[in-house]
């Protein structure tokens, strides 16, 4: 089989030749290291969208100052402004990350709000089906579709305005969330309609409890998730975080029949065993590999990944990926020699043990 079979058989239920190994395309730094890599059978997961967003009641003012990019909006109700660090290395896409969010204080929800409404979506598949042309049988391309709106909320603010608006806050807060839910409900029909098949729906990060999950998260699931599988899409849930065993009960009931991103011990607290028996033998689980354990040596790494190997003997059902961080940890040639090494001890405990 080749890779983009392989991962096909995964998702259909059928059974491949061996463990699929496909880390996220951004986390493998391009090269000839990739290409041995792919040589030996490694795959990328490609997440691309295919919708587009305008706002056409609202404006656009940048400027950069040392390394912080500023970006204010202009709306009708009023302006925001957002940041971002630049020349800040590997450590996250783009080479920038957050400075300053849009709501800091509460004038700014009415501008946020505003913005929100007068989102308009539109539909770019060829530019989608152009990515699945370019990658061909060595890669898979998912769609980048939308999560619950509680989720999208947490972009407009810091982590802990975030918390602390919606306890001091409820009714603004509550005015946003209903925006972003008619947000959701705009773009979905686009979803819907897309030429893709695998797709994410969405992530699970950990930043609140589970019963915050259960009240404002999984309702988008319970209402999108039946009508995508209609469709003939297979959802994707993102569950990232660490703390999963809080959650295990509640990511079965999203009945995403991928849980992507899954992340085992030492970083995780949930190990393969404990998920494929609380989640069933038909759900896949796309591992996140750990990607701390390459700082303990090529050993170490394929000794772990035999043991997850095992775990998950003969299911059909399992990807190894790296979904978090990949060359995002290469800083000097020492961690570029330890990552490069760990990869290839992936590699080589598939070949080992990971072939049906």
């Amino acid at each position: 089989m080749n890779f983009l079979e392989r991962i096909n058989a995964v998702l259909h239920g059928e059974r491949p030749d061996r463990v699929p190994y496909a880390p996220y395309d951004v986390l493998v730094p391009r090269g000839d290291f990739e290409r041995e890599l792919r040589n030996r059978g490694m795959g990328l997961c490609l997440r691309r969208s295919g919708i587009w967003s305008e706002t056409p009641d609202v404006g656009a003012e940048y400027k950069t100052e040392g390394d912080v990019s500023y970006t204010i909006y202009h709306t009708p109700k009023g302006d925001v402004r957002s940041a971002r660090r630049t020349h800040v290395g590997r450590i996250s896409d783009g080479e920038s990350i957050e400075a300053e969010w849009m709501i800091k204080e509460v004038a700014d929800f009415e501008p946020v709000i505003s913005m929100i409404e007068s989102t308009v979506y539109h539909a770019d598949y060829d530019g989608f089906l152009a990515h699945e042309r370019d990658i061909g049988s060595d890669g898979i391309v998912r769609f980048e579709g939308p999560g619950s709106a509680y989720d999208a909320t947490d972009a407009y603010f810091s982590l802990e305005d975030w918390v602390q608006m919606q306890h001091d806050h409820p009714e603004q807060f509550g005015r946003l969330l209903a925006a972003a839910e008619q947000r959701v409900e705009r773009m979905m029909p686009l979803v819907l309609e897309a030429p893709a098949e695998f797709m994410s729906v969405g992530s699970l990060s950990g930043i609140y409890g589970p019963r915050q999950y259960e009240e404002y998260a999984l309702p988008f699931y319970e209402k999108y998730v039946p009508e995508l599988k209609a469709a003939g899409k297979m959802p994707a849930l993102h569950a990232h975080n660490s703390n999963l065993t809080a959650f295990v009960d509640l990511v079965k009931r999203t009945k995403c029949p991928v849980i992507e991103a899954f992340t085992p011990p030492p970083v995780g607290d949930l190990s393969l065993g404990d998920a494929r028996q609380a989640w069933g033998p038909e759900v896949v689980i796309w591992v996140n590999f750990p990607e701390t354990l390459f700082w303990l040596g090529k050993k170490e790494t394929y000794d772990y990944t035999v043991d997850l190997l095992k775990q998950d003997k003969d299911s059909g059902r399992l990807v190894i990926g790296m979904t978090e961080m990949g060359s995002y940890g290469i800083t000097d040639d020492e961690s570029e020699r330890l990552f490069k090494e760990g990869m290839r001890a992936i590699m080589d405990a598939i070949d080992d043990h990971g072939v049906y």
